[in-house]
């Protein structure tokens, strides 16, 4: 089972696949998958950590580096993808943040 964040995201990235004038708008960074995928393992030397399906519509993926930057993608069954988020310091064994609720 996802922790509540990846469910959430992937329930985020179902709505927006769901309603094409909003994805449209909210997508900065769209592209061939095969040419973002590519970027990512050059520039941030991201390989993909997980995936999970959207519906019938296409898959969210998540990559990651050794040093910790992340990058989310949303896959349309078009080929199209977009990167939905992105950050760094990412933990692969979490542990509840001290004194913060999470």
């Amino acid at each position: 089972m996802l922790p509540n964040t990846f469910r959430r995201s992937f329930l985020a990235a179902g709505f927006i696949l769901a309603t094409p004038a909003i994805a449209s708008a909210q997508f900065a960074m769209c592209g061939e998958r095969a040419q973002i995928i590519d970027q990512l393992k050059a520039k941030y030397k991201e390989t993909r950590q997980a995936v999970g399906l959207i519906s019938n519509n296409g898959a969210a993926e998540l990559f990651v580096s050794e040093k910790g930057t992340w990058t989310m993608i949303v896959t349309v069954e078009s080929g199209k993808s977009c990167i939905i988020a992105a950050g760094h310091s990412w933990d692969s064994a979490p542990t509840l943040a001290q004194g913060t609720g999470i």
